[in-house]
């Protein structure tokens, strides 16, 4: 067997499960048809592309700097791929969430609703929203008189849910999302059927366990 020949392999394998993942976590760009959306997400695959393709050379190069100068590009072409596959603004709404900074997502996501309206990012607004109200239920400091802010955001968070899955019906995180704040909101029977909804969509299989898990838990 040649010396080349397991990592060529290993690259393709690498090559393969990455396509797998992109396009799992990029259906509802394919389905609204999205395409220069799809190209900025396959930017690292691009990358990979052209690691597989020019692995050969590089072993047959008998230039002892190659291969560190190969290694070198390319790893700085796959750390500005990963970096220019989001857009600037979802990358920084999205940063803002996972810190639970969840009005600075609010504003982020609901910019980008602006921009481009798509299923994902009024899904993501849904659920920015549900999760600042959510950031209020916990907040020590005296709750307004009438409550109205409260319902205001769970409402504006279903109206949210509820607009991604009018624009893609088979995007299950929007489904997922509206059951939640169903949920909360007392209307479990909906919720529940949003869940059903949810698990005949198009949904990451992490969300379907807990999907399954609060179907169980009626």
């Amino acid at each position: 067997m040649p010396a080349g020949f397991l990592p060529l392999v290993l690259l393709i394998l690498l090559l393969v499960v990455a396509f797998q993942v992109i396009f799992s976590f990029n259906r509802d760009l394919y389905r609204a048809g999205e395409w220069g959306e799809l190209a900025r997400k396959a930017l690292p695959l691009a990358i990979l592309l052209v690691m597989v393709a020019t692995l050969p050379l590089v072993q047959l190069s008998q230039i002892e700097w190659v291969p560190l100068v190969w290694a070198l590009v390319l790893g700085v072409g796959i750390i500005a791929a990963n970096f220019l596959s989001m857009p600037t603004l979802e990358r920084r709404a999205s940063r803002h969430f996972r810190r639970g900074e969840y009005r600075q997502a609010v504003e982020g996501f609901r910019e980008l609703t602006e921009q481009k309206p798509l299923a994902r990012y009024y899904a993501f607004l849904g659920a920015a929203l549900g999760a600042s109200e959510e950031e209020k239920e916990d907040d020590d400091s005296p709750a307004p008189k009438a409550g109205a802010s409260m319902s205001e955001n769970l409402q504006a968070s279903i109206d949210a849910s509820t607009r991604a899955v009018e624009l893609d019906p088979d995007y299950g995180i929007a489904y997922y999302n509206r059951a939640l704040i169903l949920r909360r909101a007392g209307r479990r029977s909906k919720a529940n059927k949003d869940m059903q909804r949810a698990l005949e969509a198009d949904l990451p299989r992490r969300f379907r366990t807990a999907a399954k898990r609060q179907l169980e838990d009626k």
